[in-house]
């Protein structure tokens, strides 16, 4: 009769024999089949074989539901068919399960810890996402677009508009973000940061010079003093010169200063007006032009002011580009008076006459030319040609281009008049000869002649 304890020791080794095989049929199981408490994806996988988990995942997939919003509220939704999700798990299965290891499912039991796989990111159909996404309600008329910040000129200066966020959809980053999500596990995604943006916004420190400046320009004193006459740019006309090109370069209309500037010498320029001028016999009378008097060097006054308005310098009381003679005097009080009506010559010398004398002008049909002119040269013993005449003369001083001037003349019998109907001149001025030695000594370059 066997003893107590051999049978204990048989017992307890049939138990350890049975244990045994439950744990290694167990584990033996676990070579085709996951672990308990395994999850993957939020998917309890425990227990299952490959092949189980791969169609449950290709369902749970296909199936998925993903949804887009904006501003908090749904915009569209989709599911993993709608993208061509259609993936075969098994090679990554495959490799999880085989990883495990399947003689540790008892302390995977009795573990209060689930082990969480995760698949690889998730593929889909290139082509089939690109139709889906094609048919998105992303394009809308309604949808505003973004603005950049921007300078704008209003009625009386110059504005830094904000830039405006719009709520038109960058497509290219709005893609991305989906695929993204299909390829994660997540299922929601906001678009409301894949809206288009602007690229300078009102705090760019560029635009803000430019705006500043701008005002500046448009805001100069800015003013002419023309013989003794004060003329002042207003506001209004220098802030209509100024503007912005499309690269926001300060530009300074140069057709409108143009146009001011010739204003300015159609009202002071003298060498193209007629003058009143008050004679010694004949009262005040009309005197054409002629060679003397000055004009604006319009041309050379705009580049010189445009450049002067860049550089804020030099803007008050301006003296503009000018030639010709007589600017700030004009006539003033030392000058030569013609009158041809009378045939009599003057010289005021500082507003007192210093000399006069009856003169021979040109004959009718050479006649000496009204106007203002100026004595430009002084020659001694010049000899004067014509087409039919060459006369030598000891005191020569041309007045205009075309050959008309003052000289002696020793050859006329006497002088005033109506001789000049009978013994006039080729059109100068018929002096005689000892007053003509006075005057060449008294009247220097640039003396005024006034002829009428």
């Amino acid at each position: 009769m066997m003893s107590f304890k051999k049978i204990a020791i048989i017992v307890s080794s049939i138990a350890l024999l049975i244990v045994i095989g439950i744990y290694t049929g167990k584990a033996l199981t676990y070579q085709t089949k996951f672990l308990p408490k395994t999850m993957i994806n939020d998917m309890d996988i425990s227990n299952k074989t490959v092949f189980q988990v791969n169609k449950e995942l290709q369902k749970s997939y296909r199936g998925k539901t993903f949804v887009a919003t904006e501003g908090g509220m749904e915009l569209f939704k989709f599911t993993g068919s709608d993208v061509g999700i259609t993936d075969d798990f098994t090679e990554s299965l495959t490799l999880i399960k085989d990883q495990q290891d399947q003689w540790s499912w008892p302390i995977r039991i009795l573990k209060n810890k689930v082990q969480k796989e995760k698949l690889e990111k998730i593929t889909y159909n290139k082509e089939t996402f690109a139709g889906f996404f094609a048919g998105l309600p992303l394009v809308s008329a309604n949808r505003i677009k973004p603005e950049n910040a921007k300078i704008e000129k209003t009625e009386s200066n110059f504005n830094l508009k904000p830039e405006v966020m719009g709520n038109t959809f960058d497509l290219d980053k709005v893609k991305a973000s989906l695929i993204m999500t299909i390829e994660s596990e997540e299922t929601r995604i906001s678009l409301d940061d894949y809206y288009q943006k602007p690229t300078i916004y009102k705090d760019n420190p560029e635009l803000i010079k430019i705006t500043n400046e701008a005002n500046s320009l448009s805001k100069l004193d800015i003013s002419y003093l023309i013989v003794d006459q004060k003329e002042t740019i207003s506001a209004e006309r220098l802030f209509q010169w100024i503007s912005l090109d499309a690269e926001n370069n300060i530009m300074i209309d140069e057709d409108k200063v143009t146009s001011y500037l010739t204003e300015l010498a159609t009202k002071y320029s003298t060498k193209t007006k007629s003058r009143k001028f008050v004679s010694t016999k004949k009262g005040i009378v009309d005197v054409p032009p002629g060679i003397y008097g000055w004009t604006f060097l319009v041309n050379d006054e705009v580049n010189s002011l445009v450049a002067d308005i860049r550089t804020k310098t030099n803007l008050q009381d301006r003296e503009p580009k000018h030639e010709g003679s007589g600017y700030g005097v004009d006539i003033g009080k030392t000058y030569v008076e013609v009158d041809l009506t009378n045939q009599h010559m003057w010289f005021y010398k500082d507003g007192v006459v210093a000399l006069e004398t009856d003169v021979v002008t040109g004959k009718p049909t050479t006649p000496t030319p009204p106007g203002a002119f100026y004595i430009w040269n002084r020659e001694p013993n010049a000899i004067l040609r014509g087409v039919d005449y060459e006369t030598p003369v000891k005191y020569w001083m041309p007045i205009d281009w075309d050959g008309v001037g003052i000289h002696d003349s020793n050859w006329q019998p006497a002088y005033g008049g109506n001789l000049y109907l009978t013994v006039g001149s080729h059109g100068c001025i018929n002096t005689p000869p000892g007053v003509m030695e006075k005057l060449f000594a008294i009247a220097p370059v640039g003396t005024p002649v006034l002829v009428f």
